[in-house]
């Protein structure tokens, strides 16, 4: 979206600078993302807009003959602006998520809101602000970019691995085990989350989905934290104490089959390259069971 003001049509926009980076660690405004039009109004808003700006001067001059000349000269320059109104907003809804529909009554309803919650500041270029209106007000994210941290919000991680544990894997432990084990697991979980933050800081505006980005910086915390003995320790305790006694020390794909999970002998392997990639069956049945499935 561009659009052409002249100098004057711009209001002072404040010259404070938003912060890099946001951590989301609170339940109520991860609800904002995942609510499809509140998302929508924070990525027209990551967007911004281009402006071309028009700065005019006018010179007059008078020839010897006493005619007088008069010129006007016209600069123009394009800006990127992050303060929006509502409509340039929903032009970029229009134009970058033409799948979700909000309309300028959504953007009006939602964005007090998300300025409540602080994803969002407001300015108005009025010197006596009508609450009652919300029209001619610019609006900007408080962040180049959110990063969601989920599992600070969510009570429920340790105790849906431990249902993973329990019913998916048929792990039995004495109840003072268990208790340890809660224990590694939230400080594997704060390990991650402190170094996802740390990571955060260094980032600079990038195009990524803000639920995609969480999910990549997590990744990112995985591999960062790959040398430090102290978090190795916690993920090789939690190994031996529940995977090696289920799955065994090592993963080995070959003898396992791809579509019942059972283990294979070497003598009854049946081999099938599917979709350029080698998968290991216990029987035939098996292996056309995999290849209907995966259609």
């Amino acid at each position: 979206m561009v659009s052409t003001l002249t100098a004057e049509a711009l209001p002072d926009f404040p010259d404070d600078k938003v912060r890099s980076y946001l951590m989301i660690v609170n339940q109520e405004l991860v609800e904002s993302f995942r609510d499809p039009i509140r998302r929508a109004i924070l990525v027209a808003l990551r967007y911004g807009t281009e402006t071309v700006k028009e700065h005019v001067t006018k010179e007059e001059t008078v020839r010897p003959d006493g005619t007088k000349v008069r010129t006007t000269v016209v600069e123009e320059k394009k800006i990127k602006r992050f303060w929006m109104t509502v409509p340039e907003i929903v032009t970029n809804v229009e134009q970058y998520l033409p799948e979700v529909e909000v309309s300028k009554y959504n953007c009006y309803y939602h964005l007090p809101k998300l300025v409540e919650q602080g994803l969002v500041q407001e300015f108005s270029p009025k010197d006596d602000d009508d609450s009652k209106s919300r029209r001619g007000i610019y609006y900007r994210r408080t962040a180049k970019v959110f990063v969601i941290i989920d599992s600070k919000m969510s009570g429920d991680v340790v105790g849906s691995y431990f249902k993973l544990f329990k019913d998916g894997l048929d792990v039995e432990m004495e109840e003072k085990d268990w208790g340890h084990l809660e224990d590694l697991m939230l400080r594997q979980i704060e390990m991650v989350d402190e170094t996802m933050e740390y990571l955060a800081t260094h980032l600079k505006d990038v195009d990524v989905d803000s639920t995609a980005l969480s999910d990549l910086l997590q990744g990112l915390a995985y591999i960062f934290l790959s040398d430090n003995e102290a978090f190795l320790k916690i993920q090789q305790e939690i190994k031996e104490t529940i995977l090696t006694p289920c799955c065994g020390n090592a993963t080995d794909m070959e003898r396992i089959c791809s579509f019942c999970g059972d283990p294979i002998e070497m003598s009854q392997m049946i081999l099938r390259k599917i979709e350029g990639k080698t998968q290991s069956f216990c029987s035939d049945t098996c292996a056309d069971n995999f290849i209907k499935s995966s259609k």
